[in-house]
């Protein structure tokens, strides 16, 4: 019990005084969840939802759910909208449910290299129950444990360069935070900041394989990096795996069960001695892209 309650406690300085955000093992597949500006990059009506549960079998494990939404304002627009939503919930005190709107422009460069900008902006409920917990602490006495119920902004920016072949973008989803509610305990803003990157080989008609990138880094902590490799067979399964610093190795897999719709599903296995208390990560993603134009859904591979 000892253990558990000091790893919990880890957990939560993580989350309230870093505002550290989920971090998702299929990112590359739903790039919106960490860059604003990525719904630039489809020219498709596209809806995406992500179930994640983390550390299996350890109690008060954290798991969240996000829905997304975005699509061009018409036909070909180089100006596009979406909306995520998100549920975060840590343990049986803290918990986080919100909204934000998006809104990205894309300039075309030359004949295959677009830059996009893209901003969010949203509302939501934090709360923090610690005297339910139950524990020994003496919440009353120490500020850092007294409960928590307040509103917040969140403000968000990213920018990305792509074309067919390559993505690159450095966003900040939660760029700027405050709490609007009537607590006084009021939550240092620390904002997180992500350069993300991927890129296509074309390796026959069969096959394409897509090396991706994501370097997270949030001041006061240390750099974590996230190195992964997809290959992609008869435009029908993705198959990858991934290498996350300081947490986890993680294996992938996308269906495409239609040219609409598509399934995917990762498993991280914890390389940290976290991996003693639990059994591995699961996530879940579930795709539907609809075309605005003539012709069909055409394939986006970012």
């Amino acid at each position: 019990m000892k253990k558990f309650f000091f790893i919990l406690l880890q957990v939560l300085c993580l989350q309230v005084c870093a505002q550290q955000k989920s971090l998702f093992s299929q990112y590359m597949f739903n790039p919106l969840i960490i860059n604003p500006a990525y719904s630039a990059i489809d020219n498709s009506l596209n809806i995406t939802t992500v179930a994640r549960q983390q550390w299996v079998g350890f109690k008060g494990a954290p798991n969240t759910q996000t829905l997304s939404i975005h699509s061009p304002i018409k036909k070909k627009s180089n100006t596009s909208v979406g909306l995520m939503a998100f549920r975060d919930q840590i343990g049986e005190s803290i918990s986080e449910t919100g909204a934000f709107i998006t809104l990205a422009q894309r300039i075309k460069l030359n004949d295959e290299t677009y830059f996009a900008v893209g901003f969010n902006g949203g509302l939501s409920q934090y709360s923090a129950s610690y005297s339910s917990t139950g524990t020994p602490l003496d919440v009353n006495s120490d500020p850092a444990f007294l409960d928590q119920n307040t509103k917040r902004i969140n403000l968000g920016l990213g920018l990305m360069f792509f074309s067919d072949k390559f993505y690159a973008g450095i966003s900040s989803p939660f760029l700027y935070t405050s709490d609007i509610g009537s607590n006084t305990q009021k939550t240092k803003n620390t904002p997180t900041f992500m350069l993300q990157g991927g890129y296509l080989f074309d390796l026959g008609e069969n096959f394409k394989l897509k090396p991706n990138a994501l370097v997270k880094y949030i001041s006061g902590s240390p750099v974590q990096v996230d190195l992964n490799m997809n290959f992609l067979i008869k435009e029908i399964v993705w198959l990858g795996a991934s290498y996350r610093t300081m947490d986890s190795v993680d294996f992938l897999t996308e269906l495409n069960l239609t040219k609409n719709l598509s399934l995917g599903y990762s498993y991280d296995h914890s390389t940290t001695k976290l991996s003693e208390a639990h059994s591995g990560s699961h996530e879940v993603m579930l795709n539907v892209r609809f075309s605005l134009a003539s012709g069909g859904i055409t394939r986006c591979y970012f």
